[in-house]
């Protein structure tokens, strides 16, 4: 994991890797105590790294992409040059089974053009493709991943699907935890941000109705509705605008943009 040091976060603030925020600020908070300039331990170093290990852990991004080096360093760690893992799951690639493994060991493994393409090589939806095959909050961790990637490549398309696909099995059973925050919000970002909408407006349209119904927070639910609004307006159909941005008025009064809006459709 480059410069850091083998002690892991989790292990210094001495929490487990599913640990709330809570348990992260209760944790913090016991450790300045003990490290803190005025006590007998006071420690410089240690007191550095509690604060890194602290603003690291209680923010879900950061958390992510620390959480993902770790578990790379860790898999890293467990290969042995005696015994090539991946060569042996290649010589069973026809099995679906294997053809999951070397997904989730391509990711963890920088090859993300081979982690693709064995992923799509699974048949059925995005639902069972790697849960029947790994522990559900691994599988869902690993499809996240997945949608990050088709995003880097442009896939729009197969990232919204991915990623409708996992808030659809959070809302069933949670996995996500502390991280379900991310993934919402890179939800939010494709949909409002990420989608050519020019291209296909009917199509944008129904994505924004769709996001709007399956969105567990109903403020993301009231931004797709004022997109979808705002979108409607411009095309002159002033009664369906005006009936998205009464949808979005209901779930979130308070969302900016939704009241000038309405005073320039003269509602």
């Amino acid at each position: 994991m480059g410069d850091e040091p083998l002690t892991s976060y989790y292990e210094f603030l001495g929490v487990r890797p599913e640990a709330s925020t809570r348990e992260i600020k209760s944790a913090f908070r016991k450790k300045a105590k003990v490290f803190h300039p005025d006590t007998a331990r006071s420690d410089d170093r240690s007191m550095r790294f509690l604060l890194e290990a602290y603003r690291t852990l209680s923010d879900p991004l950061r958390r992510r992409e620390y959480d993902r080096k770790l578990r790379r360093f860790e898999a890293r760690s467990r290969d042995f040059p005696s015994f090539e893992y991946r060569a042996w799951l290649l010589e069973r690639r026809e099995d679906p089974q294997y053809r999951a493994k070397l997904v989730m060991y391509d990711l963890l493994h920088d090859r993300d053009d081979e982690a693709l393409e064995y992923y799509e090589s699974i048949s059925g939806d995005e639902r069972t493709r790697l849960v029947r095959y790994f522990e559900r909050s691994e599988a869902m961790d690993a499809e996240f991943c997945i949608a990050e990637l088709y995003e880097k490549r442009g896939e729009w398309r197969k990232a919204y699907e991915v990623y409708r696909s996992l808030i659809g099995m959070e809302r069933e059973k949670p996995a996500f935890g502390y991280f379900f925050d991310v993934v919402e919000l890179q939800f939010r970002r494709l949909v409002l941000e990420g989608i050519p909408a020019r291209d296909e407006p009917e199509e944008y349209l129904g994505i924004l109705e769709e996001s709007a119904r399956i969105a567990v927070d109903s403020e993301d639910a009231a931004r797709f509705l004022r997109r979808k609004a705002e979108i409607l307006a411009k095309a002159g159909r002033r009664g369906d605008a005006l009936a998205a941005l009464r949808e979005a008025e209901f779930l979130a009064p308070r969302l900016p943009g939704i009241k000038p809006l309405l005073r320039k459709l003269g509602a």
